[in-house]
C-alpha cells in the first residue's frame, strides 16, 4: 500500500477536446461546469485513456476513450459502446435517441442510447475520403455532413446508410463544420485560414471570409512580390472552430483558430466586426454562442474557458468571466498557513493560488494591470509578466500589515514581494544599493527566504551575496559577507560610477559564497541565519549582527535546502544525490540519505521534523523516516515531480509534475488509512495522478496495471476487513474447507461487486500498483498470519477474500447493510442528509421560511376531483382520469361512479366521516364489510348515501386519518409478525419531510379512547427492538428524537408508553457505555504512547 494516496487535481479547467453544451431548464452546462458563474458541478469518472471526444444529453455523458464510447450517468458509469471502432473517435454527436460517432478508421455509426451491443447502424466510407468532422444541419432529418482531409464534404442519410451528395469542396483540408440560422447553410472553417458559408442546396459558396482564424493581417493582397509571399505563409492558420449568433441582434460569426485569436464577423455586412484579440494564450478548442443571448463561449488549450459579451456601443466584445488554471506546468508548489491555500507558480509566468477546499476561490495574484497595459501599449500581455518563478517563500504572521511572500524570478537581478491579502504583486521590488554593491554588477537572484517573524526577507544572489531587506519599507539592512573590514573598505572606496579596486571585488570576503547560493534559512528565534552554496559549504551566521559563527565543508556542491525552523535541523541535498541533514545550532552532519539516481528536484521537512520527503529527476518521491534514517517508502508518482509540499497537518502532499498543468492532491495514509499496512521498503510503488475529484485508472494503463490494481483492490479491502472484524471474517473463510465451484463464482461475483461498490460510491483506493507491491502484501499478511486466512507464501487467498468481501456487502431485505458481528453498532449507509436534515427539520423550515406570505390559489371548481396528499391543500393534484366519469354521470352524485365518489369524498375531507358513519351499528357498510371498511368496497350506492349523510358535519379527526397511512398500516402488520423489515425499508425510501410528517399525523389528540395509544406503542416497540439489533443506528437515534418530540407529552401521561420508551433508554445506555469504553481505552492508549514519544 501506497503512504500518499491520490485525492484530486487542481487547476485542470481545459484541455484539447472540445467542450459539449446543454441547456436545462434556465442554467446552460458545459460538460461539467454551469455556466451562470462558471462552477464546477459534477465530475466523472477517471477513465484508462485519454478522452478524443464529448457528447451529452440529459443526464446521461458520452466520451471517447480511443475505439471505445464510455457513457457516464451523472458521476457514475453505467456503460461502454465497444466494438464499433478500430481507431480513434474523431467525433461525437447525439440527435434524440441516437448517438453518432465518426472514426478515423472512416466508419460513421449510428447508436442506439442505451443498447451496448452493437451500432444500430454502419456506414463505410470510401478510401479516399478521410473524414475530419460532422455535423447536423437544422431540419435535415436523418442527415449529416461530413468534412474530410481531401477537402470535399459529403452528405449522408444514416438512417438509409445512403449518401446524397458529395460536394467537390477547396482542395483544403475541412477542419469544422457548424450548421448555421440559416436554412440549408453550414460554416466551414479549413486548414487555409478561410471559413467558407456553403449553402447545401444549391452547393454554391454564400459568403468567404479570409483570415477567419486571426493568425495574419492579410498583408499579402496589398503586397507583391516576396513579401505577399512571406505574408501569405503568415496567414497560415487553420480555422478549428466556428460559431453563430442567434435572436435578435446583428447577426455575427465567431471563427478562430490556433493564434489564439477570435475573430467575430458581420455577416449582414460582410465584413470584421470586432477581434478580440489574446483571447487565449493557446490554440483555439471551441466557440459557442449562447442561443439568443450576445454571450460567446470560448475554450483553449491554455487551460481557459472564457465568457465574452458583445454589450458595448462599438461592438467590441467584453470580457465578462473566466476560470482558469496554469497555462503551462507550475515548476513551484508550496503550502500556506494552515494548509488550506496552495502557492504555485509555472512557466506560463503567472502565479496563482489554490484553494484546496474550494476550488472556486483560486485565483491568480495580480501583477498590476498587465491586460490593460498591454492594449495600451499594443504588446503581447506575456511581455509585461515577470519572468518564471525559481523560487519562493511565504509567512502569515503579517498578512494584515504588510507584504508577506517573496519571490525569485529566472534571469531577474531583483526580487518581488507580494501582499496575498489582496492577491496582488508588493508594493516593493528588492535589489541592494548601488552604494552597497562597490559597482560591483547586479546578478540573478537565486534564493528567497522570510523570516518566521515575517519582517525580514533574505535573497541569495548567483555572485555568492545574501542582502537582508526590511518587509515593511522594502530597504536594505545589510547584507552577510566572510569579511564585514573588506567589504566595508570596498564601499568606502567606491563612488558613484566609480567601482572599487578589483582586488577588494574578488576578494572572498565581501560575499557570503564563491558562487551562486543555493539556499537561505532562518531559525524560529531570529538566532541564526543558514546559507548553502555551490562552493560545497554551509555557513550559519549571526542574525542580527551579520558575523560568521560556524563553516561546514559539505563536500559537494548543494543544489538546494530544505529547513525545519523547531529544531533547528537542515537538510542540503548536493549534486552527488546524496541528502545530507546538519544540526545548525551544533555545526555538524546528523544524517545521510542516499538512494536517489538523478538530480533532487525539490525537499520539504515534514511539520513534526519525522519524515523528509524527497523529489527526484529519476521518476521516484523517497519519504524518509529522520529518526531512524532510514527510507520509509519510495514511491513512483506517473511523471517525475518537480516540485513538492506537504501540508501544515500533514494531510495532504501537494505536487507538480513534468508536462502536467495540474497541481495533484495525495492524501496521507497514515492519517486516512491503515499505517500497519505500509511497510518500509526500498522497492518503488507505482502510484497514479489524480483527476479532479479522487482516484480511477490513470491514462496510459495496461492490462498488467489493471491486474495489478485488481490485486491491489483485493489487499485493501481485506486490511479493511481485519480493521473492522479483527480478522474474524478471513478465519470464518479459512475454516469452510473445500466449496464448490458454484459457491467460488457466487463469492467472485460478490468480490467484483464490492470493489465496484468501492470505487462508485467512496471512491477509495484505485491506485495502479506495479509487481513491486507483492513484497508490501507479504509483510502485512505476514503480520496477520494465524488469524486471517492468508496463505504461507502471505497472499491471501481469492476466495477467502471473496467470502469476506460478501459478508461485509451483505445487505438484509430493507437494503440496510448487516452487523459484521451481534456485538457491533451497523449504521444504516444512508446520505447523511437523510437523517441529519430529519433532527434538524424544525430549523430548516425557520431558516427556509418565506418573507412574503404564500399567495392562495385561485379556487377551483367544485365539480373537478383531485387526489388526495400531504400538501394536497396548497397544491392540489387534478385526477383526470376520473373527469371524463365525472362528465358522463348525468345529474351529479346520484349517478357518480363509487370510485369517483371516494376520491372526491378523500379530496374535499369526507372520507373520515363517511367511515365513522360506516362504523356504526346497523349501518349497511358495517353489515358488509365486518372489518368496518370504507363503503367503496363494500358498500356500493350504500356507501355513497352513506358519505353523503354524514358530510353535513365535517371534523377532523387526526387518529382515523393516521389508520389509513401506510406508516401505521406497517406498523400493524410488522407488529403481528414480529418482523420490521417492510417498515424499515419504507422508513428509510422516504425523505425527511415524508418521515416527519408521516410521524407527525400519529399525534394522539386530548381525551383520545385508549385504542388510538396503540399506534405510539407499536412505534415505540419497533424504535426498542431497532434499537438492541445495533442497525440502523444513527437513522433509529434521528426517527427516536422526532418520535420523543411529538409524542412526548403522551409518552409521559400513560404509564405503559412510558415504561417502553424507559426499556429503549437502558438499552441505548447499555450501548453508549459499551462503545464509551472502547474510545476510553483507545485514548488512554494513544497518550501513553505519545508520552513515550515525548
Amino acid at each position: 500500500m501506497a503512504l500518499f494516496q491520490p485525492f484530486r487535481a487542481l487547476g485542470l479547467i481545459t484541455d484539447a477536446v472540445p467542450f459539449a453544451v446543454q441547456r436545462r431548464g434556465a442554467a446552460t452546462f458545459v460538460t461539467v461546469y454551469n455556466t451562470e458563474k462558471l462552477r464546477l458541478i459534477l465530475v466523472g469518472p477517471q477513465l484508462k485513456h485519454a478522452i478524443s471526444a464529448l457528447a451529452c444529453k440529459g443526464d446521461l455523458t458520452f466520451a471517447a476513450c480511443r475505439g471505445t464510447i464510455v457513457e457516464c450517468r451523472r458521476v457514475h458509469r453505467s456503460g461502454e459502446y465497444r466494438g464499433g471502432h478500430v481507431g480513434d473517435i474523431l467525433q461525437l454527436l447525439v440527435l434524440g435517441d441516437r448517438l453518432l460517432s465518426l472514426g478515423a478508421d472512416r466508419r460513421l455509426l449510428v447508436w442506439r442510447i442505451g443498447q451496448y451491443a452493437a451500432p444500430e447502424v454502419s456506414i463505410q466510407l470510401a478510401d479516399d475520403f478521410t473524414p475530419t468532422c460532422l455535423a447536423h444541419p437544422d431540419t435535415y432529418l436523418n442527415k449529416v455532413v461530413v468534412g474530410s482531409e481531401e477537402g470535399r464534404l459529403q452528405l449522408w442519410n444514416f438512417s438509409t446508410r445512403r449518401m446524397l451528395f458529395e460536394f467537390a469542396g477547396w482542395g483544403v483540408p475541412v477542419r469544422c463544420i457548424a450548421p448555421s440560422p440559416a436554412l440549408d447553410v453550414v460554416g466551414v472553417g479549413l486548414a487555409d485560414g478561410r471559413a467558407v458559408l456553403h449553402n447545401l442546396r444549391y452547393d454554391e459558396a454564400v459568403m468567404t471570409l479570409h483570415n477567419a482564424s486571426g493568425v495574419g493581417t492579410n498583408a499579402d493582397r496589398f503586397l507583391t512580390g516576396s513579401e505577399a509571399q512571406a505574408a501569405a505563409l503568415a496567414a497560415g492558420g487553420a480555422v478549428t472552430s466556428i460559431s453563430f449568433r442567434t435572436g435578435a441582434g446583428v447577426p455575427l460569426m465567431a471563427a478562430g483558430g490556433g493564434a489564439g485569436v477570435v475573430t467575430v464577423w458581420n455577416l449582414e455586412q460582410r465584413r470584421l466586426h470586432t477581434l478580440i484579440r489574446d483571447a487565449h494564450d493557446g490554440p483555439l478548442v471551441s466557440l459557442h454562442f449562447f442561443p439568443g443571448e450576445p454571450l460567446l463561449m470560448s475554450a483553449g488549450r491554455d487551460n481557459a474557458l472564457t465568457h465574452w459579451v458583445f454589450d458595448a456601443t462599438d461592438g467590441a466584445a467584453r470580457l465578462l468571466r473566466f476560470r482558469s488554471g496554469h497555462a503551462a506546468p507550475p515548476t513551484v508548489v508550496r503550502h500556506y498557513s494552515t494548509g488550506k491555500l496552495l502557492l504555485s507558480a509555472g512557466q506560463d509566468r503567472a502565479f496563482r493560488a489554490f484553494s484546496t477546499i474550494q476550488d472556486a476561490q483560486s485565483r491568480e495574484l495580480s501583477q498590476h494591470h498587465t491586460q490593460a497595459r498591454a492594449k495600451r501599449l499594443k504588446i503581447e500581455e506575456a511581455e509585461l509578466k515577470l519572468p518564471p518563478v525559481l523560487a519562493l517563500d511565504a509567512c502569515d504572521v503579517r498578512e494584515r500589515d504588510w507584504s508577506n511572500v517573496i519571490t525569485a524570478h529566472e534571469g531577474d537581478t531583483r526580487a518581488y514581494v507580494w501582499r496575498l491579502q489582496k492577491y496582488a504583486l508588493g508594493e516593493w521590488v528588492l535589489f541592494p544599493p548601488a552604494k552597497q554593491l562597490a559597482g560591483a554588477k547586479e546578478s540573478q537572484v537565486t534564493t528567497v527566504c522570510l523570516s518566521r517573524c515575517g519582517n525580514f526577507g533574505f535573497v541569495g544572489s548567483e555572485s555568492g551575496r545574501v542582502d537582508r531587506y526590511n518587509m515593511q519599507s522594502g530597504l536594505h539592512r545589510g547584507s552577510y559577507c566572510r569579511d564585514a573590514k573588506v567589504m566595508q573598505q570596498a564601499i568606502q572606496r567606491s563612488a558613484p560610477g566609480v567601482p572599487a579596486p578589483k582586488e577588494l571585488l574578488e576578494s572572498p570576503g565581501v560575499t557570503a559564497h564563491d558562487g551562486p547560493v543555493r539556499g537561505v534559512c532562518t531559525d524560529s528565534c531570529n538566532r541564526l541565519v543558514a546559507t548553502a552554496g555551490a562552493d560545497g559549504y554551509v555557513r550559519v551566521w549571526d542574525f542580527k549582527g551579520r558575523g560568521l559563527r560556524a563553516e561546514i565543508r559539505v563536500g559537494a556542491p548543494v543544489a538546494r535546502v530544505a529547513h525545519h525552523a523547531g529544531t533547528g535541523l537542515m537538510a542540503a541535498a548536493c549534486e552527488d544525490h546524496v541528502i545530507r541533514m546538519y544540526d545548525l545550532e551544533a555545526a555538524r552532519l546528523v544524517r545521510q540519505f542516499r538512494g536517489h539516481g538523478a538530480a533532487i528536484t525539490d525537499m520539504q521537512v515534514s511539520e513534526d521534523c519525522r519524515w523528509l520527503l524527497s523529489a527526484s529527476l529519476d521518476g521516484t518521491v523517497r519519504c524518509w523516516d529522520i529518526p531512524g534514517a532510514r527510507v520509509l517508502q519510495v514511491m513512483r508518482m506517473g511523471a517525475p515531480v518537480t516540485s513538492l509540499s506537504l501540508g501544515p497537518a500533514q494531510d495532504l502532499l501537494a505536487t507538480s509534475h513534468v508536462g502536467k498543468r495540474g497541481v495533484y492532491l495525495w492524501a496521507n495514509q497514515m492519517l486516512f488509512g491503515s499505517g500497519a499496512d505500509i511497510v518500509p521498503s526500498e522497492e518503488p510503488v507505482r502510484v497514479r495522478l489524480p483527476d479532479i475529484t479522487s482516484s480511477g485508472s490513470g491514462p496510459g494503463a495496461t492490462a498488467a496495471d489493471a491486474a495489478q490494481q485488481a490485486q491491489q483492490e483485493r489487499a485493501d479491502l481485506a486490511a479493511m476487513l481485519r480493521q473492522t472484524r479483527g480478522g474474524g471474517a478471513a478465519a470464518a473463510a479459512a475454516g469452510e474447507g473445500g466449496s464448490s465451484e458454484e459457491d467460488d463464482e457466487e463469492m467472485a461475483d460478490a468480490e467484483g461487486a464490492e470493489l465496484r461498490q468501492l470505487r462508485e460510491q467512496q471512491h477509495a483506493d484505485h491506485s495502479s500498483s506495479s509487481s513491486d507491491d507483492e513484497s508490501e502484501g507479504d509483510g502485512a499478511a505476514a503480520r496477520q498470519q494465524g488469524g486471517s486466512g492468508a496463505s504461507a507464501d502471505g497472499e491471501l487467498d481469492p476466495a477467502k477474500a471473496a467470502a469476506a468481501a460478501a459478508a461485509y456487502a451483505a445487505r438484509d431485505a430493507a437494503g440496510a447493510p448487516q452487523p459484521l458481528t451481534p456485538q457491533l453498532v451497523t449504521l444504516s449507509m444512508l446520505p447523511r442528509t437523510q437523517w441529519q436534515n430529519l433532527v434538524h427539520l424544525d430549523t430548516i423550515k425557520a431558516r427556509n421560511k418565506p418573507v412574503e406570505p404564500p399567495k392562495k390559489p385561485a379556487a377551483a371548481p367544485f365539480f373537478l376531483p383531485t387526489l388526495a396528499g400531504v400538501d394536497g391543500g396548497r397544491n392540489p393534484v387534478f385526477d383526470f382520469a376520473a373527469a371524463p366519469g365525472a362528465a358522463e354521470g348525468g345529474d351529479g352524485a346520484e349517478a357518480a361512479d363509487p370510485e369517483l365518489a371516494a376520491k372526491a369524498a378523500t379530496a374535499w375531507g369526507d372520507e373520515d366521516d363517511a367511515d365513522e358513519a360506516d362504523e356504526q351499528p346497523g349501518s349497511e357498510a358495517m353489515e358488509d364489510d365486518p372489518e368496518g371498511g370504507s363503503g367503496e368496497e363494500g358498500g356500493g350506492a350504500g356507501g355513497a348515501a352513506a358519505r353523503r349523510r354524514a358530510a353535513a358535519g365535517r371534523v377532523l379527526r387526526t387518529a382515523a386519518r393516521a389508520e389509513h397511512s401506510q406508516l401505521v398500516r406497517l406498523l400493524h402488520a410488522c407488529g403481528r409478525s414480529g418482523d420490521w423489515t417492510s417498515l424499515v425499508a419504507h422508513l428509510r425510501a422516504l425523505p425527511p419531510t415524508a418521515v416527519d410528517a408521516e410521524i407527525r399525523g400519529m399525534q394522539v389528540l386530548e381525551g383520545a379512547p385508549e385504542e388510538e395509544l396503540e399506534d405510539v406503542s407499536l412505534l415505540l416497540q419497533f424504535l426498542e427492538e431497532e434499537t438492541a439489533s445495533n442497525r440502523n443506528f444513527e437513522f433509529v437515534q434521528a426517527l427516536l428524537k422526532v418520535t420523543l418530540d411529538v409524542h412526548g407529552d403522551v409518552i409521559a401521561a400513560h404509564a405503559e408508553l412510558a415504561e417502553r420508551a424507559q426499556r429503549t433508554q437502558q438499552r441505548l445506555a447499555a450501548s453508549w457505555r459499551r462503545l464509551d469504553g472502547l474510545l476510553q481505552s483507545v485514548r488512554c492508549m494513544v497518550g501513553f504512547l505519545g508520552n513515550l514519544q515525548a
